[in-house]
C-alpha cells in the first residue's frame, strides 16, 4: 500500500528541526538592528547589542555565535576596537570568528583600509540591499562552519598523532600505547625497565616573567638535554605543557639512575640570557624501576613514578627521587611470614602444603618471568600454559 508523504502536522515526534546559524549584529541604532534582524531572520538566529562593550560579553559567553555584523561609530567601544578583541583573543573559537564591518562612513577607502588591517572578514556599506546583506551573511557563516571543522580535524589529528609538535618527541598518546607493550616485553624477556618522570620548575613563573615565546625556547632546550641524556633507543616523550618521562627498556636500575642524575646536572650547569638577565632552570624527578610479575600495569608503573616526582616537588623541586617515601603499602608489601623461594621448595618437599598453599600465587607471580625465560631458550613450547598461567595470576584472588 502506498503511503502519503508527511506533513509537518502528522510527523513523528522526534522529528526536529536542523538549528540555524547564530548570527550577532552590533549596530548602536535600534532601528538599523531591526532592520537587518528582520532580513536575516529567515535564514539566521539574530542577537543584537548596541555597542562594542555589549557584543564582547556576548561573544566572550556565547559559543554558539558564528559570524558578527558590526557598525563602527559607536559609544563606549567602537567596531575597530570590538575588532581587535576578536582579533587578538587566545581562543581560537573567537579569534577565528567571521567579522563583517559595516559602515556609512563617507570615507570609505580609508575605512575599509583599516579594517581589513585589522583583520575584517568582509566590509558593507551602508546602505545595502537585502540580497547582498543575505549573501555576505551566508558566506561569512559558511565560512565559520568551514574553520571549526578544520579545527576539529586538526585537533583529532593531534590526539591521534605520536609527535609533539613543539619538541619533536613522542607524546603521551605514544606513551600511553606503547608503554604497556614494552612492559609486556620486559615481562615476557625477564628485561628490566625503568620509567623516569620529570617536571620542569617554575616553568609557569618563567612563562609569566619573560614572556610564552621565550618559555618555549627554554622547554625546547630543556626537551634536547633530556633527550640527549639517554640512549637513543629509549622513548623520551613531552605529555604534558612541561612534564617528561622516559621510558628505558633493557637498563639497569643503576644505570636509569645515572641518566636521571645526568639530566639533573645537565640542568644546573645549562644557563640562558636574555638581553642582561641571566637565569637557570632545574627540574624535579621520580624514577622507578619495578620488580617485574605477571600482574605488573603500566599504569601502576606510571603512578609510581609520578608518586615520586610529586615528592621531589614538595620537597621544593631541583631533586630526583628514587623510591617513595611512604614506602610500600599494604596491598603491595609482602606478608611478614613471606616465604622465600627456597623456603617454599624446602615446604614442598616435607609435604607441609598447608603452609605453603597460601603463598602459591605470590610465588608464582614471582618466578613468572623465569618461566617464561626458560621455556623460550629451551624450547619447550609451552605458550598455552603459561598464557592460562597469567589470566589465573591477573585475576582477582578468590576468597578462601
Amino acid at each position: 500500500m502506498n503511503q502519503q508523504p508527511k506533513t509537518r502536522e502528522d510527523s513523528d515526534d522526534d522529528d526536529y528541526a536542523l538549528e540555524k546559524p547564530r548570527l550577532l549584529i552590533v549596530d548602536d541604532s535600534p532601528t538599523m538592528c531591526r532592520a537587518m534582524s528582520r532580513l536575516l531572520a529567515d535564514d539566521f538566529r539574530v542577537v543584537e547589542a548596541n555597542d562594542g562593550e555589549a557584543a564582547w560579553d556576548i561573544i566572550s559567553s556565547d559559543t554558539t555565535i558564528q559570524t558578527v555584523f558590526t557598525d563602527l561609530m559607536m559609544p563606549e567601544m567602537n567596531g575597530f576596537q570590538l575588532l581587535r578583541l576578536i582579533r587578538e583573543s587566545v581562543h581560537p573559537r573567537i579569534n577565528q570568528l567571521p567579522v563583517v564591518i559595516v559602515t556609512g562612513h563617507g570615507d570609505d577607502e580609508r575605512m575599509r583600509r583599516q579594517a581589513m588591517r585589522l583583520g575584517a572578514t568582509d566590509f558593507i556599506t551602508k546602505p545595502f540591499d537585502s540580497l547582498q546583506l543575505r549573501a555576505r551573511a551566508r558566506s561569512a557563516a559558511h565560512l565559520d562552519q568551514t574553520t571549526r571543522k578544520l579545527q576539529q580535524a586538526t585537533k583529532a589529528l593531534e590526539l591521534e598523532s605520536t609527535i609533539d609538535p613543539l619538541t619533536g618527541l613522542a607524546n603521551r598518546h605514544y606513551l600511553m600505547k606503547h608503554g604497556p607493550e614494552m612492559l609486556s616485553y620486559a615481562i615476557r624477556h625477564a628485561t628490566p625497565i625503568s620509567l623516569l618522570r620529570i617536571s620542569v620548575d617554575q616553568y609557569d613563573a618563567l612563562e609569566r616573567s619573560k614572556g610564552a615565546a621565550l618559555a618555549e625556547k627554554v622547554l625546547n632546550n630543556i626537551a634536547r638535554l633530556i633527550s640527549s641524556s639517554v640512549r637513543p633507543e629509549d622513548t623520551t616523550a613531552r605529555i604534558g605543557r612541561a612534564e617528561f618521562a622516559v621510558l628505558m627498556l633493557g637498563t639497569l636500575p643503576g644505570a636509569a639512575r645515572q641518566a636521571g642524575l645526568r639530566i639533573h646536572q645537565l640542568m644546573r650547569k645549562t644557563g640562558y640570557r636574555t638581553g642582561s638577565a641571566h637565569f637557570h632552570m632545574t627540574v624535579s624527578e621520580g624514577l622507578v624501576s619495578p620488580a617485574l610479575t605477571a600482574t605488573l600495569r603500566f599504569d601502576e608503573v606510571l603512578k609510581v613514578a609520578e608518586s615520586r616526582l610529586g615528592k621531589a616537588m614538595r620537597e621544593g623541586g631541583d631533586k630526583i627521587v628514587f623510591a617513595a617515601a611512604e614506602g610500600k603499602t599494604a596491598k603491595s608489601a609482602p606478608p611478614a611470614d613471606a616465604l622465600t623461594l627456597d623456603e617454599a621448595l624446602v615446604l614442598l618437599r616435607a609435604g607441609q602444603l598447608d603452609k605453603l598453599r597460601p603463598q602459591v600465587r605470590r610465588l608464582l607471580a614471582r618466578v613468572f618471568p623465569l618461566l617464561v625465560y626458560g621455556n623460550r631458550e629451551m624450547g619447550l613450547e609451552f605458550e598455552p600454559c603459561l598464557r592460562t598461567l597469567r589470566d589465573h595470576l591477573k585475576a582477582p584472588a578468590r576468597k578462601s
